[in-house]
């Protein structure tokens, strides 16, 4: 009996928790149909800000970065050995850095006493040679009289011994006729043979002075090889005491001086680094798309540094180096740039090592399409603009060109004072209903 009165009082229970709870619902249900009877009608339409198309000037413009270098940079070195005897100009100021130098100019210069002595033994030596050349020469020309002489007394034999032989022969003749004595004949034989002699004597010596001619002039050869050696010798010293006065081979200015005055110095000793720094220049890394975009001496930049944090530097690109990094597929670029002088602190403007940021101007579009580059939707391969239609958008394929402080080129697909969406473009499909608001 007590269980079935339990079992009742159960269901009793769950029987009013479940009407509560149907109550509840009902009573929530009637709540949110009263709320959006009072609410109204729901909108579709997205809120969006728009404006018009117009048009803008777009510059293509890179900036790169690059140290400010010298257009020429030279250590100088001596080419003799010595000890520094000054380190100044003509005019005594102390060479040091800082020190501008005009090219040509004497800067140092080394103890040139040893050289001093070098040439003039090497002068000594010349005249020597000279002297040996000349008497060689004299020499020489004894020889050939000699020659000419004994060549004149060959020739006298010579016609001596054919007529002793043209009267030998007469004789001969003469005896065979029985015309002759035989001592005529003997006496013709005889004088004959002697004239043959005289006559080979003659051409030995004629042929001794001839040998001898030959032995001078190879004495003068080697006459007027010493003489060239000499002169040689002589101009070689004579550079190596100009070679004591070292002098700038440009115009600049010294950025490091390295020894002081009384130093050895050799061919290896440093003495100071020269730049020249009244055209200085900028190498940049250019990507290799945008080369067929740069002609040397036309393509405009504008350089700035941080150390002349207001001024824009007007330059040009001076040249392209032939060679592209095969890692980075760049190739170098050299813009050169007129240096000034801060008179005001006695300083060249722009120095070696400065930082420097270049904008290169690589083409520039006039009065084009323009919107803000933020505008265009991209949609799988291509971009959308959202164009007005009185309440609905269409969304128009465009296709873009060059992007430029905020903005970019538009080339097809909009034409000027279209209505577009300016804000709210994301949330916006093809054919979308929109309300638009004002202000941004």
């Amino acid at each position: 009996m007590k269980s079935l009165r339990a079992i009742i009082v159960a269901f009793a229970v769950v029987a009013i928790l479940v009407g509560s709870f149907i109550g509840m619902r009902a009573i929530s249900a009637a709540r949110n149909a009263a709320f959006k009877a009072s609410a109204g009608p729901v909108s579709h339409a997205v809120t969006v800000r728009t404006g018009t198309v117009g048009r803008a000037d777009i510059r293509n413009e890179l900036v790169f970065n690059g140290d400010i270098e010298p257009l020429r940079a030279v250590e100088l070195r001596p080419k003799v050995s010595g000890r520094l005897k000054s380190l100044a100009l003509e005019d005594g100021t102390p060479v040091e850095e800082g020190t501008v130098v005009a090219e040509g100019q004497q800067i140092a210069q080394i103890d040139d006493r040893e050289y001093r002595a070098q040439v003039d033994n090497a002068r000594a030596a010349q005249a020597a040679a000279q002297a040996a050349v000349a008497v060689t020469k004299a020499s020489l020309v004894q020889l050939k009289a000699s020659q000419a002489s004994a060549a004149a007394a060959t020739a006298s034999a010579q016609a001596n011994a054919d007529d002793k032989q043209r009267e030998l022969a007469r004789q001969k003749g003469l005896h065979e006729k029985g015309v002759t004595t035989q001592q005529a004949l003997d006496q013709a034989e005889t004088a004959a043979v002697q004239a043959q002699a005289s006559l080979e004597q003659r051409k030995a010596e004629e042929q001794a002075a001839a040998a001898k001619i030959v032995s001078g002039e190879a004495e003068l050869q080697r006459a007027e090889a010493a003489l060239a050696q000499a002169n040689a010798s002589l101009e070689q010293a004579e550079l190596n005491l100009d070679e004591t006065r070292i002098y700038a081979p440009m115009r600049g200015v010294v950025s490091k001086k390295y020894i002081d005055p009384g130093s050895m110095v050799s061919s290896t000793t440093s003495i100071v680094t020269i730049l020249s720094m009244s055209t200085v220049k900028v190498i940049v890394s250019i990507p290799i798309n945008h080369l067929p975009l740069l002609q040397p001496g036309k393509t405009t930049a504008v350089m700035r540094v941080d150390a002349l944090p207001d001024q824009d530097i007007p330059c040009v690109i001076e040249k392209i180096y032939p060679a592209v990094n095969p890692v980075t597929r760049t190739a170098q670029a050299e813009i050169r740039v007129k240096n000034s002088l801060d008179r005001e602190r006695g300083l060249i403007a722009l120095r070696s090592g400065m930082y420097a940021s270049v904008s290169l101007l690589l083409e520039e579009h006039k009065n084009v399409i323009a919107i803000d580059s933020t505008l265009p939707v991209r949609s799988l391969d291509k971009y959308i603009v959202y164009v007005c239609e009185g309440d609905i958008v269409r969304a128009t394929p465009v296709k873009l060109g060059v992007s430029y402080n905020g903005l970019v080129e538009v080339l097809e697909g909009l034409k000027e004072g279209q209505e577009i969406v300016l804000e709210g473009q994301h949330r916006l499909t093809d054919c979308a209903v929109i309300m638009r608001v004002q202000g941004k």
